[in-house]
């Protein structure tokens, strides 16, 4: 029988009774199954839990292909049959950001491009959706910022809903379910609606901010990376100690400093090939000095 997965309907505890069913291996490593957990395993882009179940870290969590799902444990860790268990909800909050913040933007590249996303990720350090459009400048990525950020600060809700195949087609989805029968939707209202495994918040507000940090086309396409709630403050952090940093140095506003580097990367290139033909004058120079010019009339 398959484990029974908690964390669908309630992404906000992080402890709980562990009881375990069975004791077993994952991919070599000591593991073990829960009658009940609320631990997400890696699945869909999203990356796993961390925790401990008693006094054993729990290193990863997976799903087999009968939907088994096998809490990875530390080597040396061990799990008695019922015993306390925690989730790292640092981690579990920072992946429910950057979920939901992928379906808000995502959304808003549907609404105001019509342009469909292709894939997601949601990396450790920052996490990145293909978009079916040819290419990007920062005006478009200001527009879809923007649109976006407004519906995180409009703090609407995020609900779940459990359908089967006829109930989908109420939902007016991004694309199609990847599976059949009993089906879980995550709609923001009046503006998007997916099939969906992952954790989310409640309400948008709690994603604090989106911010695409770069792009790159691939495939004809446009790969977008970006960071949502802490993770775009620190980003924003940082970025901004350096500029202020760089521009202080030089005893300049930082917005003329993208103008000024230019100006010292032109200049130096033209040192530079300034120092290559005298290096060669000079390589010369000193060749005939040491061999001495030839004679008149004998040919060079």
């Amino acid at each position: 029988m398959a484990s029974q997965r908690l964390d669908y309907d309630d992404a906000y505890t992080t402890r709980f009774t562990a009881r375990v069913a069975r004791l077993g291996e994952h991919a070599g490593r000591p593991a073990v199954e829960l009658e009940n957990t609320y631990f997400y395993p890696e699945s869909g882009g999203q990356l796993a839990d961390r925790g401990r179940i008693g006094a054993a870290l729990v290193a990863d969590v997976q799903t087999d292909e009968a939907g088994h799902v096998w809490h990875v444990l530390e080597a040396g860790g061990e799990a008695q049959e019922e015993t306390p268990a925690e989730i790292d909800w640092a981690r579990r909050f920072d992946h429910m950001q950057q979920h939901t913040g992928q379906h808000v933007l995502s959304a808003a590249f549907e609404r105001e491009l019509e342009a469909a996303t292709l894939s997601s990720t949601l990396g450790a350090d920052k996490s990145v959706i293909e978009v079916a459009i040819g290419n990007a400048d920062w005006a478009l990525v200001a527009r879809i910022e923007d649109l976006a950020n407004r519906v995180i600060w409009d703090d609407r809700p995020v609900e779940r809903h459990w359908v089967d195949d006829e109930g989908v087609k109420r939902f007016r989805l991004r694309k199609p379910p990847a599976v059949s029968g009993r089906i879980r939707i995550v709609e923001i209202p009046d503006f998007d609606a997916s099939a969906c495994g992952g954790t989310h918040t409640r309400r948008t507000g709690e994603v604090g901010a989106i911010k695409v940090t770069r792009w790159e086309r691939v495939r004809g396409n446009v790969r977008f990376e970006f960071l949502c709630g802490a993770r775009a403050l620190r980003d924003h952090a940082w970025r901004t100690e350096a500029l202020l940093e760089a521009a202080k140095r030089r005893t300049m506003s930082e917005r003329d400093l993208i103008a000024h580097l230019e100006r010292a990367a032109a200049e130096r290139d033209v040192l530079k090939k300034r120092v290559q033909e005298l290096t060669l004058t000079l390589i010369a120079a000193e060749a005939a000095e040491a061999v001495g010019r030839p004679p008149a009339g004998v040919a060079r």
